[in-house]
C-alpha cells in the first residue's frame, strides 16, 4: 500500500482509499478507518469512483437516496460531508454546485489500477510484451473483490461495480492474453474458468480458456468449454459461436493449436480499420479537433457518444474522419464507420445498418426483423469490445439512439446535418464556415504555393471577402473553387470572383466532377419534413441571409404551421442560426447590405442555404426561371 500525504486535510495526513472490493479506507500504518452509518459510506463510494471531479448536489442525492429521497436530503448530504471531513480532512472540496473528492494514484487504488493499466496498454502498443504483461498484471493484483460489494444495496452502487467489472474484464483479459502467448497458463486456469462461468458473453475469456486448456495438454476440456459455451449463446441469443471462436475449436479439435486471433486480440487480421482517407490537406479546426480526440480517449469519465453537426458542406464528415484516425489506436478491436443514408439522401432501413454493424465487428449474421430482440443481439454483442464507431449523416435521434452500444468501452462519433438536440448524454460540437485566413490556406494547398503566386491576390484578401459574401467559405465551397481553379488555369481566383459575382445567382456554377454543392443542398431539402421544405422556400424570398426575428416570422406567415413552431425547427435543422454577435449585423458583413434592428433576437442563414433558398423561391414564383 503506498500513501501520500493529505493535501490541506485535517485528519489522517497518510490515506488509501479502496473500491476493488468492499469500500475501505486505511491509514498510513495500514490500520482501518471507521466510516460511519451506511449513507455515509455511499456517499464516500461516490466520491471516489468518480474523485477528481464534481459531482453536483443532486447527482450525490440521487446515489444515496434514488427516487425515494427525504425532504431533508439536502441537509443530511451537508451533515454526512462533514463527518467524512473528520475521516479525510479537506480532501472533500465544496464548489458552489457540487462536490469532489481530491485524491491521487497513490491514495486510490482505482486510480493506480488506471494508470497502471494506462501504461500497460502504451508499453504493448510500442512492443515491449514483457514490461506490458508486469505493468497490466500489477493492475490485476489490485482487483480483491467485485467493486464495492458491501454496499450492493444500493441502485447507484450497482451500476458503478457493474461499469469498474467491465473495465477489469478488459484489462484482465489483455494481461492474460500475453500470458498465454508467453506459456505462462498453468496458473490462469483457475481463474480464468470462473471469469468464463461469471461473464459467458465475453467470447475473449472463453477463447482464452480454451487455448489455455489445449497448452497444458487439457485438448478434451477446451473442446468441453466451447460445447458449453455454444449451448449457452444457442439457448440465449439462438446464435452459434462467433467464426473466430469456432475457427479456434477446429484447430484445437485437429490437434494444431490456437488459429488466428482471439476476439478482440489487437493487430489480429480480423480488426477493421473501416475509416475512408483522411485528408492530408485537412486545414483548420485544430482546437476542436484536439478537444474531440481528447473526449474519444479520455476514458469512462468521458461520454460515449459525440454529435459533430453543421449545415450542409460544413465538413462534418471530414472532421470525424480525421478525428478518427487520430485516436485510431486507443481503440483495440478497430473503427467501423457506417453511412447511415443512401447517396441519394434518404435513410438506410435499420435492420439493414444493424447487419453491416454486426458484420464489420465480427458476426456474421443477419439479425431477427424484430427490433427489440435484434437490438438486445448487438448489445449484447458489442458489450464486451472496443471499436470506434463513426455513424455518417444521422437525421434523427431515433435512428442514432437503436445503434448505440448499452455499456462497454466502445465510442460513437455521430456526424449530422442537424443538432439532435433530443439525443441524450452526448457531447455535441458544431462546425462553422472556414475564416479568410483558413479558407486561403486550403487554396495554397490545393492549387500549390508557385500557382498560387502567379495569381496573388493583390487586393489585401478583399477576393475572399468577396467570395464569401456571394457563397461564404464552407469547406465544400473553398475545395471546390481550388478544384474549379485547377481546370481553369487561365483565371486568377479574383477573376474567377468576378466572373462569379456577374452570373445569376445560382449553385450550378460550384460543381466540378462528382462534387456538387447544389446537389449537396438539394438532398438536405429533400430530407427535409414537408413544413420545413415550404419555409426554406419562404426565406429565400428574404433579400439577405441575416434578418430579425420580426421579420422571420412575416416571412413564415403564410404557412400553415405556427411561425413560432417552424423557427424552433430550423434551428435544429442548421437552416437558421441565432446571430451571436448581438451587434445587429451578420457576422463577416461589411456593409450595411446585412444590417438588422438592434436590441433584438437576430438570426443568419449560412450564405449558401440562402442562395439555395432564393432559387427555391424563383423557381415557385409563377415568373421563376
Amino acid at each position: 500500500m503506498n500513501a501520500r500525504a493529505n493535501p490541506g486535510g485535517n485528519a489522517g495526513e497518510d490515506l488509501w482509499f479502496t473500491v476493488l472490493g468492499p469500500l475501505q479506507v486505511r491509514s498510513g500504518d495500514g490500520t482501518p478507518v471507521g466510516l460511519g452509518p451506511y449513507k455515509q459510506r455511499l456517499l464516500l463510494a461516490a466520491l471516489v469512483c468518480r474523485a477528481n471531479t464534481v459531482l453536483s448536489v443532486d447527482q450525490l442525492i440521487d446515489a444515496l437516496w434514488g427516487g425515494d429521497q427525504p425532504r431533508t436530503a439536502r441537509k443530511n448530504l451537508q451533515v454526512y460531508v462533514s463527518a467524512l471531513r473528520k475521516i479525510v480532512g479537506n480532501r472533500i472540496r465544496h464548489v458552489p454546485y457540487g462536490y469532489t473528492l481530491t485524491v491521487t494514484a497513490e491514495e486510490s487504488d482505482l486510480l493506480r489500477f488506471d494508470r497502471l493499466a494506462t501504461a500497460g496498454r502504451q508499453a504493448q502498443r510500442e512492443g515491449n510484451t514483457a514490461g506490458a504483461s508486469a505493468l497490466l498484471g500489477e493492475a490485476v493484483r489490485l482487483w480483491r473483490d467485485q467493486p464495492l460489494v458491501d454496499l450492493m444495496g444500493s441502485p447507484f452502487v450497482v451500476r458503478e461495480s457493474q461499469r469498474l467489472a467491465d473495465r477489469f474484464l478488459a484489462v484482465y483479459e489483455d494481461w492474460a492474453e500475453l500470458e498465454v502467448e508467453s506459456g505462462r497458463t498453468p496458473g490462469l486456469l483457475d481463474r480464468l474458468g470462473e471469469l468464463a462461468a461469471r461473464h459467458p458473453f465475453r467470447e475473449r475469456l472463453v477463447a482464452l480458456h480454451m487455448t489455455a486448456f489445449d497448452q497444458v495438454g487439457g485438448r478434451r476440456q477446451a473442446l468441453a468449454c466451447f460445447e458449453a459455451h455454444r449451448q449457452f449463446i444457442a439457448r440465449e441469443l439462438g446464435l452459434d459461436p462467433s467464426p473466430v471462436l469456432r475457427r479456434l475449436y477446429r484447430a484445437i479439435l485437429a490437434g494444431e493449436g490456437p488459429a488466428g486471433p482471439h476476439p478482440g486480440r489487437r493487430g489480429g487480421r480480423s480488426k477493421p480499420s473501416q475509416l475512408p482517407r483522411d485528408l492530408r490537406d485537412f486545414i483548420g479546426r485544430a482546437q476542436q479537433a484536439e478537444a474531440a480526440a481528447a473526449l474519444l480517449t479520455g476514458g469512462d469519465r468521458c461520454p460515449d457518444l459525440m454529435t459533430v453537426s453543421g449545415p450542409p458542406g460544413i465538413g462534418t464528415t471530414a472532421f470525424a474522419v480525421h478525428v478518427g484516425h487520430r485516436v485510431a489506436d486507443h481503440f483495440a478491436d478497430g473503427q467501423v464507420f457506417v453511412p447511415l443514408g443512401h447517396a441519394d439522401g434518404t435513410p438506410r432501413d435499420w435492420h439493414e445498418v444493424l447487419t453491416e454493424l454486426l458484420r464489420s465487428t465480427g458476426l456474421d449474421v443477419t439479425p431477427p426483423r424484430e427490433e427489440t430482440t435484434a437490438l438486445a443481439l448487438w448489445r449484447s454483442w458489442i458489450a464486451e469490445r472496443q471499436f470506434l464507431f463513426v455513424l455518417d449523416g444521422a437525421t434523427s435521434e431515433s435512428q442514432v439512439r437503436r445503434l448505440l452500444p448499452g455499456r462497454g468501452p466502445s465510442r460513437t462519433l455521430v456526424t449530422t446535418a442537424r443538432r439532435l438536440s433530443g439525443l441524450e448524454c452526448a457531447q455535441r460540437l458544431e462546425l462553422d464556415e472556414f475564416t479568410p485566413d483558413e479558407a486561403l490556406q486550403l487554396l495554397v494547398r490545393v492549387l500549390g504555393e508557385q500557382r498560387f503566386a502567379q495569381q496573388a491576390l493583390g487586393d489585401d484578401g478583399r477576393t475572399l471577402h468577396r467570395l464569401r459574401e456571394l457563397y461564404g467559405l464552407s469547406p465544400l465551397v473553398v475545395r471546390t473553387l481550388a478544384a474549379k481553379l485547377t481546370v481553369l488555369r487561365h483565371l486568377s481566383l479574383r477573376e474567377y470572383a468576378e466572373q462569379l459575382g456577374r452570373l445569376p445567382a445560382r449553385l450550378d456554377e460550384l460543381a466540378v466532377g462528382d462534387a456538387s454543392v447544389h446537389d449537396g443542398y438539394r438532398r438536405f431539402h429533400q430530407g427535409l419534413a414537408p413544413r420545413q421544405q415550404a419555409a426554406l422556400g419562404a426565406l429565400g424570398a428574404l433579400p439577405t441571409p441575416a434578418f430579425d426575428q420580426k421579420v422571420l416570422l412575416a416571412a413564415l406567415d403564410g404557412l400553415q404551421d405556427p411561425a413560432e413552431r417552424i423557427v424552433e425547427e430550423l434551428i435544429e435543422a442548421h437552416v437558421v442560426a441565432v446571430a451571436g454577435n448581438g451587434n445587429g449585423t451578420e457576422d463577416g458583413a461589411e456593409n450595411g447590405a446585412d444590417e438588422i434592428l438592434a436590441h433584438s433576437v437576430s438570426y443568419r442563414m449560412p450564405r449558401l442555404g440562402h442562395r439555395y433558398a432564393a432559387a427555391l423561391h424563383r423557381s415557385r414564383a409563377p415568373d421563376g426561371d
